[in-house]
């Protein structure tokens, strides 16, 4: 956090890191994040841990125009408030990152210890998630000094300041719906991408990594860059169920 708490270092699109900053939120014991190598390549898929609950994407945010205008355009689905899921606002520099974990997390209350710091602001302000939300994570962030200044990944901690062409976004899924969550969307809310397919009866979850819709909107990132070395910059964590 900058001394203005209006900018915090970055997250590295790193596994372990999101981990570890999601067992300091309250994470139980039993899930962790684990790095996606491919969306579409069965292959790769198979070696993942499954089910995987939610999917982060890092983008390259400046290369990409085609999911604001999308996101304009679907912004008036008939959807229920109930059934729609936790949307929080980006409001400080550099936070997508960490966003993309509050908004993984957030949205499975279940999966956190009963102790969790972030399962009490929940419940603390259920009806209103964003009103105190710039306060829990100045104090997250301070108490966490060390671990932000130190569990950024393994490349060299950029200034809280630096600017970051990177953006990251979350997929969940709730009560049988889809959703894509970006703390900048213009909107400023959810962003419907259809019902559930592919329904395991005998899973607790939604496994993300066998959505079609998903699948094509991570596609649709990936095939609206400018150059086919943006694509370097693309990168996919998942939010799964350990068996550790």
């Amino acid at each position: 956090m900058n001394q203005e708490n209006t900018a915090v270092i970055p997250l590295e699109s790193d596994p372990t890191v999101f981990t570890q900053f999601a067992k300091s939120l309250g994470l139980a014991p039993g899930f962790k994040f684990i790095d996606i190598y491919s969306i579409d390549d069965e292959n790769l898929i198979a070696f993942l841990e499954r089910p995987i609950i939610a999917i982060i994407l890092l983008f390259p945010v400046q290369k990409n125009v085609s999911a604001e205008v999308t996101t304009k355009q679907s912004s008036n689905l008939p959807i229920r408030d109930t059934s729609k899921p936790i949307w929080l606002k980006q409001t400080f520099k550099n936070a997508c990152g960490l966003y993309a974990l509050l908004h993984t997390l957030t949205n499975n209350p279940n999966l956190l210890t009963s102790d969790s710091i972030l399962l009490k602001y929940c419940q603390q302000n259920n009806n209103d998630m964003n009103g105190k939300l710039s306060q829990f994570i100045i104090d997250f962030t301070n108490e966490n000094k060390q671990q932000f200044e130190q569990g950024s990944g393994s490349s060299e901690n950029p200034d809280p300041e630096a600017v970051i062409d990177l953006h990251f976004i979350t997929f969940v899924s709730k009560d049988q719906k889809l959703w894509e969550l970006d703390g900048r969307a213009k909107n400023e809310s959810p962003f419907y991408l259809g019902e559930v397919q592919n329904i395991d009866k005998d899973s607790q979850y939604v496994d993300l990594i066998e959505q079609p819709s998903i699948r094509e909107r991570i596609l649709s990132y990936m095939n609206n860059v400018e150059n086919e070395n943006d694509k370097l910059n693309f990168s996919l964590i998942g939010f799964a169920q350990s068996f550790d």
